[in-house]
């Protein structure tokens, strides 16, 4: 994804989910019939026995383009060189069905499993490329680290959801059954917690696309500096005196001393 990034090929998604999601999107795929199996487990036997993959600890990328039959033809040509050189290999269309579904249906998981009494939710960042290996280990690390801590049965995966120049997003879903009789939104906390903090800790950002909020708050100063803090709380302050656009957010629950340690 980098060097794609870095090269003159245009596709408009690039993503590539890390091995607990892959193995989690071909589970919950919908219309797994007899044939879409026997394929499936052709491909497996393909990869492992003639291209020497892990089929367990394989990452499945979903890489999409728009245009005209023309461009989009010389894009997978681009494409396809830079996969081939890291070893990757195309395996058609397939896994952008996959993709059409589930980035629709996983947003409502967390709801689904809330019914059910499992706590999910979600976590996301971005960093430069040289820091994003060590980004993803860590923010693994906590979540995984937090689930022991709390003695609980639970599920972390990730997945790269956009590329730039100068660095990626990484996404993260996380998801675990409380203990019965705990404070199962104290448990929350903790893993949550976790999670943000590795990827301050880490040299990544906050947050990407979901912003900060109330949740996030508290990390606001660590990402940002104290004087940032200070810019930001200006600038709102200047704009809005009155406290009438979104009030109690960031600058609101960002005070100096709320900071982690």
């Amino acid at each position: 994804m980098r060097d794609l990034a870095a090269s003159e090929a245009t596709p408009s998604v690039t993503r590539v989910s890390d091995a607990p999601e892959t193995v989690f999107s071909f589970a919950t795929k919908k219309g797994n019939s007899v044939a879409d199996r026997l394929k499936s487990r052709a491909l497996k036997e393909f990869l492992a026995r003639r291209r020497g993959f892990d089929v367990s600890a394989m990452c499945l990328s979903f890489i999409g383009f728009e245009g005209s039959e023309r461009h989009v033809a010389a894009q997978r040509r681009a494409t396809g060189r830079i996969v081939a050189a890291h070893g990757g290999v195309c395996i058609g269309s397939g896994p952008g069905e996959l993709y059409d579904q589930k980035k629709f249906d996983t947003p409502y998981i967390r709801d689904y499993l809330l019914d059910r009494g499992a706590l999910a939710d979600v976590s996301e960042t971005s960093a430069p490329w040289s820091a994003l290996p060590h980004v993803y280990e860590a923010a693994m690390g906590a979540g995984r680290g937090a689930f022991g801590e709390l003695g609980v049965k639970g599920y972390i995966m990730s997945h790269l959801s956009h590329s730039y120049h100068g660095g990626a997003c990484l996404y993260f879903t996380f998801a675990f059954t409380p203990v019965a009789g705990r404070d199962a939104l104290a448990d929350y906390d903790v893993v949550k917690s976790a999670i943000q903090q590795a990827f301050v800790d880490s040299g990544a950002t906050l947050s990407h696309h979901h912003a900060v909020g109330t949740e996030h708050a508290r990390w606001l100063e660590q990402d940002i500096s104290a004087p940032g803090v200070a810019l930001v709380r200006a600038v709102f302050d200047a704009a809005d005196p009155g406290a009438n656009l979104n009030p109690g957010k960031i600058t609101g629950a960002a005070k100096p001393t709320a900071a982690a340690g």
